[in-house]
């Protein structure tokens, strides 16, 4: 199914878990202190959006438990 006509912006086509199981891919167990790290800039720079997504992405890091090295 294509939907690059379907979207308006990033926000309808991220999803908490994908962001949580990337990061993890990405950075292993510093993947908690990254999400923190990208909740902290989007509040500093009042994008709401953006904190909510990266506040459950962080959410899902810390429910799933620590990532092995």
């Amino acid at each position: 199914m294509d939907k690059s006509s379907d979207w308006d912006s990033f926000w309808d086509l991220a999803s908490p878990e994908k962001g949580a199981q990337d990061m993890r891919d990405l950075y292993g167990v510093g993947a908690p202190a990254a999400a923190a790290g990208c909740a902290e800039a989007a509040r500093a720079d009042d994008r709401d959006e953006d904190y909510r997504f990266w506040t459950a992405v962080l959410a899902r890091l810390q429910a799933s438990g620590p990532v092995s090295a």
